[in-house]
């Protein structure tokens, strides 16, 4: 002990400022010889606790303690000792419904693991990465891996798929604050450094992928390195290819849909930075192997007058630009009036009359395991949708970002809903990718953009299998959008706005009904596909 007064002078105050350092050092996680918990973590590890034995600690007490700070609450493997990745005993990813993973696997492998997974929603991207994550473990020793994803609801269930591979990841995003993320990493870079352990996972947010305090981090460890980055279309942004994190010597990206639409430079600084798309499983090949198949059904919903004329008005504005969208020039008022006109397509007034109308006719036990999507550019649409589930008494519960921002609030959320307690969730753009819900097999889109990525994402969500709830098969309904007086009757008249307006959803019809079982059936989905072609002349659709 000593004690220093700053009020004696120069050297009182050298000395302060000294011991200060040194302690914000070590608590920090800066020194090697010293790892740092929680108090309550070390509480709960039993690493804090009275000793009762009459005999001094000895060294086996000593390492026991190390062991147990080390790896916090993660049991050891009582043989090895050593934290590692392991492949969980039930996984058999090589033969059967998932051999695509093994497939997936090896095409990583060979393109010097290097590449990008192009999965369909549902095939076991998380597995698969972990697969490799694990293998390359096995072959090159120790290694730090990085997981960045887009959302936290996706964050926590990385978290949870992780541990099924022997390794408790930290999720720092929930850790807080810089000081605590930067003893995070340092304490687990120590670990692999000493031989305490074979792999250290780290889950981040996009955005702190990007940071260069969390870079500067990372580099400090002169070890192997991994980033595996789940739906990786969302780093094309500027924000990630101006300066991407080059120390990782592995990387592999994971998406459903890898190609951004509109992008091309992004998609292209996508595939500089983690290599060529290297391995493919659409969601056609996965559709009744690994996925469930579906019913779809079209509901036409028609403009009212004035919303027509607002459509047109918002078009003419939008045909005076079109340069710059031929040009690819940015423009924050074309992109306003964009959204705008999309806006009017996606909050139709005509849309909650027909939902309610559907709602109505559902018996009670069939409207379980629903979901409804609503427009993100207005909170009108979903605050209408919600009064209509409250007014007919189904218990509802919505999903949006403020919900999302609490892991605790959304975890509860879901395992009600997945319990049947919940019969309804209602939800923006918030669960178009990642989340892992397979009990919906009931779904209501009352709003879609243009952008093909969300319509792989949902459909994805609607079709992974369970077989705790006995489910066969998924039911969608999509409200399409079309001119007055156009949902029954075919017309050759309509003027180039109204041909806009069906074209702008004709495609995303195709897409579904294309892959669905009720396609041909009398009043199916090819019926509509038709009906929609009729409208705006066109003679085929592409097939492939």
């Amino acid at each position: 002990m000593t004690l220093s007064r700053d009020w004696r002078g120069e050297d009182s105050i050298f000395h302060i400022e000294k011991f200060r350092k040194e302690f914000e050092e070590l608590w920090s996680g800066g020194d090697e010889d010293c790892v740092v918990l929680p108090l309550p973590a070390a509480i709960e590890s039993e690493i804090v606790k009275s000793y009762k034995q009459l005999r001094e600690p000895d060294e086996a007490d000593v390492l026991e303690i190390w062991n147990k700070a080390q790896g916090g609450d993660f049991t050891v493997d009582p043989e090895h000792h050593i934290p590692r990745l392991n492949l969980p005993s039930y996984l058999v990813y090589d033969t059967g419904e998932f051999s695509h993973q093994g497939e997936a696997v090896l095409a990583w492998k060979e393109s010097k693991r290097r590449g990008i997974l192009e999965m369909a929603t549902g095939s076991g991207k998380t597995i698969t990465s972990m697969i490799c994550a694990t293998l390359l473990q096995n072959e090159v020793g120790p290694i730090l891996i990085v997981v960045s994803a887009p959302y936290r609801p996706l964050m926590e269930q990385w978290r949870v798929e992780i541990g099924e591979f022997g390794i408790l990841p930290v999720n720092l995003s929930a850790v807080g604050g810089r000081a605590n993320r930067s003893r995070e990493i340092r304490q687990g870079a120590r670990r692999l450094r000493k031989g305490l352990s074979d792999a250290e996972v780290f889950i981040v947010s996009n955005d702190t992928l990007c940071t260069a305090e969390f870079i500067d981090e990372i580099s400090q460890f002169d070890g192997a390195k991994l980033l595996i980055a789940d739906e990786c279309h969302n780093l094309g942004a500027a924000i990630f290819t101006s300066n991407p994190p080059e120390l990782f010597q592995y990387r592999l990206g994971l998406s459903a849909t890898p190609v951004r639409q509109y992008d091309s430079e992004g998609t292209q600084a996508l595939i500089d930075y983690f290599g060529d798309i290297c391995f493919t499983f659409t969601l056609e090949q996965a559709i009744g192997k690994c996925l469930t198949e579906y019913d779809y059904h079209v509901h036409f919903v028609e403009l009212n007058q004035a919303e027509m004329e607002l459509w047109s008005e918002l078009t003419a504005k939008i045909s005076s630009q079109a340069w710059k969208i031929k040009s690819g020039v940015s423009d924050p008022y074309l992109d306003n009036l964009l959204r705008q006109r999309r806006l009017v397509l996606e909050t139709a007034s005509d849309k909650l009359v027909r939902l309610q109308h559907l709602l109505d006719n559902q018996n009670a036990r069939d409207i379980r395991y629903t979901l409804i999507y609503a427009t993100d550019k207005d909170p009108d649409q979903l605050n209408e949708v919600n009064d209509i589930l409250f007014n007919q008494g189904v218990m509802y519960r919505q999903l949006t970002y403020e919900e999302t921002n609490s892991s605790e609030k959304t975890n509860k959320i879901l395992k009600s809903f997945q319990a049947g307690e919940i019969q309804i969730l209602t939800a923006k753009r918030v669960l178009d990718e990642g989340v892992n819900i397979p009990q919906i097999k009931l779904a209501f889109i009352l709003a879609s953009t243009t952008v093909k990525r969300q319509w792989v994402q949902r459909r994805g969500r609607l079709l992974r299998k369970c077989s705790a709830i006995g489910k066969t098969h998924a039911v969608i309904h999509d409200f399409v959008v079309l001119p007055p007086g156009t949902s029954e009757t075919n017309s050759n008249i309509l003027d180039n706005d109204a041909k806009k307006l069906v074209r702008s959803e004709l495609e995303r019809v195709w897409e579904f009904a294309r892959l669905s079982r009720n396609g041909p059936e009398d009043g199916g989905p090819y019926e509509a596909v038709e009906h929609l072609q009729n409208l705006a002349n066109e003679i085929h659709l592409d097939e492939s």
